[in-house]
């Protein structure tokens, strides 16, 4: 067998009909956070000779190495997204929700992993604007009613969300960190500090109350970089998927969209509450039976885990070392700071709401 032949059926696939070679094959990297080596994704393109004629193709292929060279956090997360393509779980997701078209995979000797997923255009604007973080809360609730109650239990479902959040391994040091009020951080954040102490005490607690909500299938990196919006709003890099509580995926597009930059803080600072009533809309549409108040208190107490960002920008003004957003590496720090600040903000109201919720 050659070595274009995986590839050649891929193609085959996405264009639906016998391709007889493939001609002017070329690979672009594209920009991934990949946070460790030895995974790559590609768009791949050329030509495919279909009854004598040459028709253009191009698809995204995403490869994550074996166990001989990849670490077993990325190998994990590779392996997860290929046994759900493998499984069918993405296959129906929700009517207004769905993973890129796989038209391929290979898994090779050396547990070298591979997928060819279609290439999915994105009609708006980066970072999102209003219109689609509205319709991108509205379509995420969807999924979320539509799998409520029903998450299917397999072994390579990621379940270690909270942890990732919270990041319980870093709690002495970030304690530290906020104790230390020297005139920098004290003139940035002033009361928020004693506020975010209470909230990394809090953090067994937040976990109970999100382990006791309903849950349903989440995504679990809902970002604004994993969000494509078209007729539909497909979500890529599905290597965290698994279960979670009602409202789980929008603290991850609300919170964490601009905490990378993929959306900023005065947009989503106006429209949470919409985004928050879309969502439970697009969730009580799929199963009436969700409670509005539990989508709140599962969007505010996942929002409540990201406590790292107080004890990040605390450090920053103690440093000066400048904080940036990773998906807007060109941003002056005073815009970055005035994001990151508003930011924390949101944190510490939504803790607030979440842990003294009003009768």
């Amino acid at each position: 067998m050659s070595s274009d032949n995986p590839l050649r059926a891929a193609v085959a696939a996405a264009l639906s009909c016998e391709v007889e070679g493939l001609v002017d094959v070329r690979r672009e990297a594209l920009e991934y956070d990949a946070f460790l080596a030895h995974r790559a994704v590609h768009r791949v393109h050329g030509y495919a000779l279909v009854g004598g004629d040459q028709v253009s193709w191009s698809l995204i292929e995403k490869a994550t190495e074996g166990p001989g060279l990849a670490q077993p956090y990325l190998l994990d997360n590779g392996a997860r997204e290929f046994r759900a393509y493998e499984s069918g779980l993405l296959d129906e997701l929700a009517a207004s929700v769905r993973a890129p078209r796989l038209y391929g995979s290979e898994e090779g000797a050396d547990g070298r992993l591979v997928l060819w997923l279609e290439e999915v255009p994105h009609h708006g604007p980066r970072p999102l604007d209003a219109q689609s973080l509205l319709k991108a809360a509205g379509d995420l609730g969807a999924m979320a009613g539509r799998w409520h109650g029903q998450v299917a239990v397999e072994p390579w479902l990621f379940t270690g969300w909270i942890d990732r959040h919270s990041q319980p391994e870093a709690v002495p040091a970030g304690l530290v960190t906020l104790s230390q009020r020297g005139p920098g951080m004290t003139a940035r954040l002033g009361d928020r500090l004693a506020a975010a102490q209470r909230l990394v005490a809090a953090q067994p607690r937040l976990r109970r109350i999100l382990e006791s909500l309903p849950h349903t299938l989440c995504h679990h990196d809902a970002v604004g970089a994993n969000v494509f919006v078209s007729r539909t709003t497909v979500l890529i890099d599905w290597e965290t998927i698994g279960p979670g509580p009602v409202g789980a995926d929008l603290a991850s597009l609300l919170f964490s969209s601009v905490r990378r930059g993929d959306a900023t803080a005065s947009v989503v600072v106006h429209l949470l509450d919409e985004a928050v009533a879309a969502y439970t809309e697009g969730a009580r549409s799929e199963d009436p039976t969700i409670s509005p108040s539990n989508v709140r208190r599962g969007v505010d107490a996942a929002v409540a885990l990201r406590w790292k960002l107080i004890v990040d920008v605390a450090a920053s003004a103690r440093t000066g070392h400048r904080l940036r957003r990773g998906s807007r590496p060109d941003e002056t720090a005073e815009d970055s700071t005035h994001e990151l600040m508003t930011l924390i903000d949101v944190l510490l109201e939504a803790a607030q709401r979440a842990l003294h919720p009003k009768p």
